[in-house]
């Protein structure tokens, strides 16, 4: 008997699981988990910074070394960031994050129990490692729960948990330290981290955007109206293409910027104000909370400007490169005369300079996104990181030893603080001249062909 070669024969298809229904309002619950992921993110940065003085004190460090271990966060942290983002395009977001927050919460506890130079040391490259990819990881999870045009708020919320970070862990471990010492501040964030698994298991889920397709792979409810692409999957395009065009290399230049700022500001701005201008120890932490919820308020703005101004047909070049080059421009001129400026208006000018720049971040989540094929997002995202983490291992060696030869002296940090502004005024004026998402994204699907590119 034979058999006609044109008669398809029946096949088996494999069987998966019914995918999740989804809805907005588990997209939201999980923006606010991966919120919490950043509060926590935040809380171990700042731990060092807000226990700068009593640790110097206690251990005898110099500052050249306590420099040195305020680096040490960022000696891995770019090779983190963009290990991370080329594994979240492999593994599911909900046990990446797992698996970073477990991280997080064991490597804090040894500080507790041994602290010495040494063991900070080691302990804050560990922490480093895991949290570069926090930003690119959380993003691409609640990237996958919101389509292209509803992304700028939720990942402005996301961003702006940073400051969040800040807000809350400023006061809490100002109060730690000096009621039960500097060692148990990060014993405290090590069991936040932990808390915050408990909740993960209990909540965590992959989003319906996934990686290979603009459509939700879960049924959407009835009224629910999302503009999409063709269903077909998207392209890759070659990685070179997506880092040399402008709007990513402006982005990338304006994060150095800023986080040269963010890691002078989380390691020694406590310190500046605490040596230089006497404030004490919880009056700090206040201001440092002040300043966060400040830069969390740039972030949420920007998001909400963005959106506004998207609605209204705006192109993305002003609505998320503009607003986000113009933030970055006037933080850097608040930064000129924050050290030169004492009293009251000091600490006005505190907020632009240390806080409003942190609207790019938010803005460069969302551009970036936009000119990347989903399915390379992640990894596109943990270049982009690594890059903002390479300026965290600069600055706050730097700084230590511009304040080590200046003998402690204000003069040292004014060079920092000064070098800070002609950074964040040179890369704002980048983002907003040559910074334009469309015409990249335009550029980038004429480059697609149907291959696949590493």
């Amino acid at each position: 008997m034979s058999v006609n070669p044109k008669v398809a024969l029946p096949t088996a298809e494999p069987r998966s699981e019914p995918p999740l229904r989804y809805s907005l309002r588990r997209a939201w619950l999980i923006t606010a988990a991966l919120t919490l992921f950043m509060v926590v993110n935040w809380g171990d940065k700042a731990a060092l910074g807000l226990t700068a003085r009593a640790l110097e004190a206690d251990l005898g460090l110099t500052p050249a070394q306590y420099g040195l271990l305020a680096s040490s966060f960022f000696l891995l942290f770019g090779i983190g960031t963009v290990l991370g983002g080329v594994l979240v395009n492999r593994i599911k977001t909900r046990w990446m994050l797992l698996a970073m927050a477990l991280v997080w919460a064991v490597v804090q506890f040894p500080v507790l129990g041994a602290a010495s130079f040494s063991v900070l040391v080691a302990s804050r490259v560990v922490l480093g490692f895991a949290e570069g990819p926090a930003f690119p990881v959380a993003l691409h999870a609640v990237m996958k729960w919101f389509p292209d045009e509803k992304r700028d708020i939720p990942g402005a919320i996301v961003v702006a948990a940073s400051g969040v970070g800040l807000v809350v862990a400023a006061p809490v471990i100002s109060f730690i330290q000096v009621t039960w010492g500097w060692r148990w501040c990060f014993g405290a964030m090590g069991i936040a981290g932990l808390m915050w698994i408990v909740l993960w298991l209990c909540i965590g889920r992959e989003g319906p955007f996934d990686n290979e397709t603009s459509q939700p792979k879960a049924p959407v409810r009835p009224g629910t109206e999302f503009r999409h692409d063709p269903e077909v999957a998207e392209p890759r395009v070659p990685y070179r293409r997506v880092f040399f065009a402008p709007t990513w290399l402006c982005f990338a230049l304006a994060g150095f910027a800023c986080y040269f700022v963010t890691g002078l500001s989380t390691t020694w701005l406590p310190d500046y104000l605490d040596s230089i201008r006497g404030i004490s120890t919880i009056a700090t932490g206040n201001l440092v909370a002040g300043m966060a919820a400040f830069g969390a308020l740039a972030m949420f703005g920007q998001g909400a400007i963005s959106r506004h101004l998207i609605a209204r047909g705006v192109s993305t070049r002003w609505s998320r490169a503009g607003v986000a080059g113009v933030a970055v421009i006037v933080s850097g001129v608040a930064l000129v005369g924050f050290p030169f400026i004492g009293g009251p208006l000091q600490g006005v000018l505190m907020l632009p300079a240390f806080s409003l720049y942190t609207a790019s971040y938010a803005a460069s989540s969302a551009a970036v996104a936009q000119i990347s094929p989903v399915a390379q997002r992640g990894a596109v995202f943990g270049v982009l990181f690594a890059v903002f983490g390479a300026a965290g291992v600069v600055a706050p060696f730097v700084t230590g030893r511009l304040v080590q030869a200046a003998h402690g002296s204000a003069s040292g940090y004014n060079i920092v603080f000064l070098i800070s502004a002609a950074l964040l005024i040179v890369a704002g004026l980048c983002v907003l001249l040559f910074a334009d998402p469309e015409r990249d994204a335009r550029h980038l699907a004429r480059s697609r062909s149907s291959h696949e590119f590493p």
